[in-house]
């Protein structure tokens, strides 16, 4: 009978609690040790040829761990390894998962293919992604805070819109690139302009102060509202624009409040048919890729609409993740992919730009 065991310096090296909370201690270590081997065999059993081995079942429950526990209370932090009801939750909820990936009649369950130019897009986003988590914001300050921040916001975007695009929902796919476009346009404009952070951060203010986050007197959102049209330069600007514009109303010289101007600004305007376009999508009008298919291979499409947005950003980025020499290979296959297919895009950028 094979003897399933677990060190603890393995266990220890794979937890990643905050032990200034929680400490590592045996009884922690042992707690996961005496769980993990004894699931084991049940699993092994369920699933015979398919089941993982010992030692990659044990990096998922550990991890699945890390990701559950630092969204609960400081106090459970402290004494989660005193019950074992969590961990052997933990576990059926990792099993059950396990099942409905590999019933092919699930909804949920992932192809067995995926385009190999979307896989090596994801193995792109993956490696720089990794880097960026691993940078210690911790140290600094704004306004280069506030651009590691809005650079997360861009991955977590990207990596949403991939997985969908690689699930083929090609819909919800342009929705958020739509919303990355947004994103991409204003990282871009704050690495160009950094002077204007504090404006940018004081509309995140205004907005939870609208949504009742952050408690604020009706005077004191007037006085807010009255800043962001003063920040434009103009009179007359309805409160909705001056607060979505107003952070960025020094590029503006008329008074054309728009994200189509905010583009201009950084050389992407040719992108912003495409986010018109995108609106038929996001205003539920019924249609769909299946309506385009004679026009346009849509996959690629999306694909390109992404990459152009990762070129726009993968030098600026390198400030948080040091590492564009090395990505320099992942990006080729990519690239070549994208460049295969400008002539159709560009053709059909063309024909939406005229209607």
């Amino acid at each position: 009978m094979a003897n399933y065991e677990l060190s603890r310096n393995t266990v220890s090296d794979l937890l990643s609690d905050n032990i200034q909370i929680s400490p590592n201690t045996n009884e922690k270590l042992d707690y996961f040790r005496r769980a993990i081997k004894n699931a084991y065999p049940d699993y092994q059993k369920k699933f015979r040829h398919r089941a993982r081995s010992f030692a990659v079942f044990a990096e998922i429950i550990i991890k699945r761990h890390n990701h559950t526990i630092k969204n609960n209370s400081i106090e459970h932090q402290k004494t989660y390894f005193k019950n074992d009801a969590y961990i052997y939750h933990i576990i059926e909820d990792f099993i059950l998962a396990e099942e409905a990936k590999q019933n092919p009649e699930h909804t949920f369950t992932r192809d067995e293919y995926v385009d190999p130019t979307i896989l090596q897009f994801e193995n792109l986003i993956d490696h720089r992604y990794q880097n960026l988590l691993r940078y210690d914001f911790q140290k600094i300050k704004d306004p280069k805070l506030t651009l590691y921040n809005l650079t997360s916001r861009f991955f977590q975007e990207l990596v949403s819109g991939i997985m969908l695009l690689e699930r083929e929902f090609y819909n919800d796919s342009f929705i958020i690139w739509r919303s990355l476009l947004e994103t991409t346009t204003t990282l871009l404009i704050l690495y160009e302009n950094d002077n204007l952070v504090g404006k940018f951060n004081e509309r995140r203010n205004i907005a939870l102060m609208r949504v009742k986050v952050v408690d604020a007197s009706r005077q004191t959102q007037k006085s807010k509202a009255k800043e962001t049209k003063q920040q434009l330069g103009f009179k007359g600007v309805p409160d909705y624009v001056a607060e979505r514009y107003g952070w960025a109303g020094d590029l503006f010289k008329s008074r054309e409040y728009s994200l189509r101007t905010l583009l201009e600004r950084i050389n992407m305007v040719d992108l912003y048919s495409h986010y018109a376009f995108a609106s038929l999508f996001v205003h539920e009008y019924l249609i769909s890729p299946e309506d385009l298919r004679l026009e346009i291979d849509f996959e690629k499409y999306l694909l390109s609409l992404y990459f152009k947005l990762y070129e726009a950003v993968r030098i600026k980025i390198n400030d948080f993740t040091n590492d564009l020499d090395e990505v320099k290979k992942l990006e080729q296959g990519v690239r070549k992919e994208v460049n295969n297919f400008k002539a159709q895009f560009n053709d059909f950028s063309t024909r939406i730009q005229t209607t």
